[in-house]
């Protein structure tokens, strides 16, 4: 047991049926390749905002000789030392990934296909959590369920006025970060009204990464960076629309996910 949890690891739900006259759910499971049956009076789906992997159709793609998946299929960093990789996307999946391939040697070009937003790490603690949920926010009276009901409470009308100052603030603070970043040619944003990642990810859910390292590669040039759209896929790399192409033995798509509705 972990935080006194009882988990189970290897495991799936093959599906869940409720009945109105007991009030209990029929949960048939596979724990460890064994089916199990389960009869809980609750039932959870804490299966996240992220549903079917959304894989763009390039023109060309089944001719590519490497290696072309999804993000979430990407079986990471291990073998492509020395291999050329591209990267689609710009938001946290394509900054981590592409991270981690630099890392393990690999040759890595990251293609923004659009605005990014960007808060570091340590400056959206403080400002963003902090307040609420710290030792500082308990020692002002702030318990954890305080903090929950207030966070729980706003009403979204008046969420992005209440994020803006927070991102002027942290536009100042990190300003050196950010004409760097934009200096080595990656476009930022602080969101279409100033409101940030909260907001962004409120209304879309993606466009947005938590800077853990990534971004110093990018400024430094060892994540290289390419801006444009990907207009098809090559027998050795990409295109993009101003006609260069990018050779690469690995391309990963960190193009997102559809709606959990399908």
């Amino acid at each position: 047991k972990i935080m006194e949890l009882n988990y189970w690891t290897s495991s799936t739900c093959q599906s869940a049926s409720y009945n109105e006259q007991s009030g209990e759910w029929t949960v048939e499971a596979l724990r460890d390749g064994t089916p199990v049956t389960l009869k809980p009076k609750q039932l959870v789906l804490a299966t996240g905002m992220a549903g079917v992997a959304h894989m763009p159709d390039f023109p060309g793609a089944s001719d590519f000789k490497g290696t072309l998946v999804h993000s979430s299929g990407h079986p990471g960093s291990t073998g492509y030392e020395g291999k050329r990789c591209v990267i689609i996307g710009s938001n946290n999946s394509a900054h981590d990934i592409s991270a981690d391939l630099w890392e393990n040697g690999a040759d890595v070009t990251m293609i923004q296909r659009s605005s990014t937003h960007v808060s570091k790490a340590n400056t959206l603690l403080d400002l963003g959590t902090k307040p609420l949920y710290s030792e500082d926010a308990l020692e002002n009276g702030i318990t954890t369920e305080k903090a929950d009901m207030i966070g729980a409470s706003v009403p979204y009308r008046v969420m992005a006025e209440l994020q803006k100052p927070v991102y002027a603030e942290m536009a100042r603070r990190d300003k050196g970060f950010y004409d760097q970043l934009e200096k080595a040619g990656f476009q930022h944003d602080f969101g279409d009204d100033g409101s940030g990642l909260f907001m962004k990810y409120m209304r879309r859910g993606s466009g947005y990464y938590i800077d853990v390292g990534a971004s110093q590669l990018i400024i430094d040039g060892d994540i290289k960076l390419k801006s444009g759209q990907v207009t098809s896929v090559t027998l050795d790399g990409v295109k993009l629309d101003n006609g260069e192409e990018i050779p690469a033995d690995l391309i990963v798509c960190a193009t997102g996910y559809g709606s959990m509705n399908g």
